[in-house]
Order: structure tokens, then sequence, then C-alpha cells
């Protein structure tokens, strides 16, 4: 799915041109973006949790054998809700609890 499907989705559902709702995606989009630029966590109910995690440089080995040093680096993190989990894994039990 790309921008463009999203924006042909949410189009008819609230009687917008495909035009205005491809802006109301960017816009989205931006703001999530930003919003990690300046550190924030973004927690959207029901969907999950996108956040930033700093990892250190380092130095990688390629299959070939070289070394390649990684500079530090700034990650975005995801981690899915229950209910998104649950909808991916619909036959996954819950883990009983021990007594």
């Amino acid at each position: 799915m790309i921008k463009e499907d999203l924006a042909k989705k949410i189009a008819p559902e609230f009687n917008l041109s495909l035009n205005a709702a491809a802006r109301l995606v960017q816009i989205l989009l931006d703001e999530i973006v930003n919003a990690l630029i300046s550190g924030s966590r973004i927690e959207l109910r029901r969907f999950g949790v996108f956040g930033i995690i700093k990892q250190k440089a380092r130095v990688i080995t390629l299959p070939s054998g070289k070394k390649v040093r990684r500079h530090a680096q700034k990650m975005v993190t995801f981690n899915p809700s229950p209910a998104v989990k649950k909808k991916l894994n619909p036959s996954m039990k819950k883990p009983q609890k021990r007594s």
C-alpha cells in the first residue's frame, strides 16, 4: 500500500477530493516525522507506538570480510498495540496464567 492508496480509501469516507485526501495523509505523516525529530514518542491508541532509539557507532563486517565503520544514528521503532497483534495473529491463544 502506498500513500495514494490511503488517500483513495479516505476520500469517499469524508466526501473529499483525491487531492484533499492526499494532502491530509501527507500532513499526518509530516507531523509524525516532526514529532520524532523533536524527540517525542507518538502513541496512536489501538494502533501502536512510534519511538526513537539511538544506536552507537560500530564497525560492521560485510559478507566479503571488509570492515565498514557505521556512524552513530537514530532509528525509528514501532511497537504494535495488542489489538494490532491480535489481528495479525488471530490463531494465537492467550497465555494461560499459572497458579
